[in-house]
């Protein structure tokens, strides 16, 4: 400290610190700056100081350092902006796609974004965004409702695939009954853990049989979870479905009242709004409202998630990360005693009816020679071709055989005849229902029972040719 007093006493202060060199955006040529930094760099500077001394950020010293290593002095040279002419991702097939997407003022920028990527397009979520924006502003479309935003902790959260089970009853009430011939429901079945649709449909009731129905499907294929989450509904309480969840192995729990959103197909109700209800508006029948369905249930399976949006293992679908992992697997047999009563299988006649204990019921006409499922629990019978609902019943039916019981159908009664896409070739003269009326058209017909079949007997013994005595 002497030694610099000293020094200081001695020689006159100076009036100004000269830099070797000015500071990066102070230079007259950006190449300049560019040429000061790899000077610096060769001189033994570390990135920090650089920046400190050049008053630029250290990502500018870094990059300005990687292009002389790759390129040399030439690469230090200023460099156009934006892509090449001629290059563009946003071209007018990207933007025409975007277009009809926003027409569904529930979609957003995550959401085209993961439709695009599903189409084979190559943009980021900020330029979906922005092409969304402008589009909805041009032709002015409805844009989406934000969210409050909230972050709620989930109690029926899975740690591996299969461990934990959602289902829920959503009822379509944005459809027009007038067209697809009354209400419609959506029963859905996922895994909490992938977020993965496992079974979906879209009912005509909300019962016990269509839940027992879309649930067998999801145990079929991806086999028994270890916990099933529902809300306090009677349908998922009711004592039948309390013996499937006890012959399956399945622990049974519900939410809490008044917190839907515990619930996992709640959420995932939530992404369908956005994504289907405006094509759910569109639907012209049945077969239309059921073919936007399923057209859903495969592209959110299908599309990125956004909970999986920084997974280490780079899976973003709910598709991609279930795999091919499935749960308790069971004997097709045993499932079938697990679920229903009882499961037929019959051939349509040339009509559309099918024979089931000395009744005749009407099925689908389209299907003429085709194999259908009977499948007959305590009160209802569902006729089926190839997992799509035909017809349902309701029945009295007396399963007890040997002891007391029948095992036929006592009564059947209320048929509903399902819209299908299963049309008849050969089409009709006049419409059934219109001409003959619902009473004159018979859906249920009820046969003779089976003549008691004749003696073997025979009435009269045939006369000898001639007597035992006298042939000895």
């Amino acid at each position: 400290m002497r030694s610099v007093a000293r020094v200081l006493d001695e020689e006159p202060l100076p009036l100004k610190i000269v830099k070797n060199y000015p500071p990066y955006h102070e230079a007259g040529d950006p190449t300049q700056g560019r040429v000061a930094i790899v000077e610096l760099r060769l001189a033994g500077w570390s990135a920090k100081a650089i920046a400190s001394y050049l008053e630029v950020h250290k990502a500018t010293v870094h990059r300005t350092v990687k292009r002389w290593k790759e390129a040399g002095l030439e690469g230090l040279g200023d460099r156009p902006f934006g892509r090449p002419p001629g290059v563009r991702k946003a071209d007018f097939a990207t933007v025409e796609a975007i277009r009809k997407l926003a027409q569904n003022p529930g979609l957003g920028a995550f959401r085209v974004h993961a439709a695009m990527r599903q189409m084979g397009f190559d943009l980021s979520r900020a330029t979906c965004g922005r092409i969304l924006a402008r589009i909805r502003e041009v032709y002015g479309y409805e844009k989406p409702r934000p969210g409050d935003g909230a972050r709620r902790t989930m109690p029926f959260s899975a740690s591996e695939r299969h461990e934990v089970w959602s289902v829920d009853v959503r009822h379509l009430d944005m459809i027009d009954e007038s067209l697809v011939g009354g209400k419609a429901y959506s029963v859905t079945v996922m895994d909490n853990y992938s977020r993965a649709i496992l079974a979906s449909a879209v009912t005509r009731r909300q019962g016990l049989s269509a839940f027992l129905f879309v649930f067998y499907r999801a145990v079929e294929r991806y086999g028994a979870p270890r916990t099933l989450v529902t809300d306090s509904g009677s349908v998922f309480l009711a004592n039948r479905a309390r013996a499937v969840y006890a012959k399956l192995g399945i622990g049974k729990r519900e939410i809490e009242k008044g917190k839907p959103w515990q619930n996992y197909s709640e959420t995932t109700f939530g992404i369908q709004k956005r994504m289907a209800d405006w094509h759910f508006q569109k639907a012209e029948n049945w077969a239309g409202l059921v073919e936007a369905h399923d057209r859903f249930v495969s592209d959110y399976n299908a599309q990125p998630h956004f909970a999986y949006q920084r997974r280490d293992d780079g899976r973003r679908s709910p598709k991609e990360v279930m795999s091919w992992v499935s749960g308790m697997r069971f004997h097709p047999k045993d499932l079938e005693r697990a679920f229903f009563s009882e499961r037929h299988s019959r051939v349509l006649d040339a009509l559309g009816y099918v024979t089931l204990m000395r009744w005749r019921l009407y099925a689908e006409e389209g299907l003429a020679g085709k194999e259908v499922d009977l499948w007959l629990l305590e009160r209802t019978l569902t006729v089926e071709h190839a997992g799509e609902a035909l017809s349902a019943y309701e029945v009295d039916h007396d399963p007890i055989v040997g002891r007391g019981g029948s095992g036929r159908l006592l009564a059947v009664r209320r048929p509903i005849l399902f819209d299908t896409p299963f049309a008849s070739g050969q089409p009709r003269l006049f419409g059934l229902a219109e001409t003959l009326g619902e009473d004159g058209w018979l859906k249920v017909l009820r046969l003779e029972e089976y003549a008691p079949r004749s003696s073997r007997r025979p009435q009269m013994l045939q006369q000898v040719l001639f007597t035992y005595t006298d042939a000895i």
